[in-house]
């Protein structure tokens, strides 16, 4: 496991809810696009989250019950959007298979990437952030703010 530093580069990435809060379930995120970054990602809830007619078309009908189980039984889906909500370790990137729909909550597609994270720690206090499609750089002031908040 790698270490939280305020050395290395850190990434943040945004997500629509209620995929954000899944991943401190242990959700594999799928995304679209194959990434060769490996390192630590601040973990964003977008404004807008995602309907529950959306949430059925990305995890199908049993996926979207599985959600609203999990909602229920851990009392997650309660961090604000549009905020920085969580870090964790990106640690790999492959091809999606049928065998990670349940762990990815979604349907599985051959063009999906599995972008698996290690370590996935929620912020004590989530701080807003103005998302934005693709990879953003986090600033040195922010990289400080979460090593104080999580006291690494």
């Amino acid at each position: 496991m790698k270490k939280y530093t305020t050395e290395n580069e850190i990434r943040a990435l945004s997500w629509r809810q209620p995929y954000a809060d899944l991943m401190l379930a242990g959700k594999i995120e799928t995304r679209s696009w194959k990434t060769n970054y490996r390192g630590w990602v601040l973990i964003c809830s977008s404004k807008k989250p995602y309907n529950i007619g959306q949430i059925e078309a990305i995890s199908g009908f049993d996926g979207l019950e599985r959600i609203i189980d999990l909602a229920q039984a851990r009392e997650i889906f309660k961090q604000l959007c549009g905020s920085a909500i969580a870090i964790g370790y990106l640690s790999d990137c492959r091809k999606m298979t049928p065998e990670d729909e349940e762990i990815c909550f979604v349907k599985y597609h051959p063009a999906l990437y599995c972008h698996v994270y290690e370590n996935v720690q929620m912020l004590p206090q989530p701080f807003p952030w103005q998302g934005k499609l693709g990879w953003r750089i986090v600033p040195d002031e922010v990289k400080h703010q979460i090593k104080n908040m999580l006291e690494l």
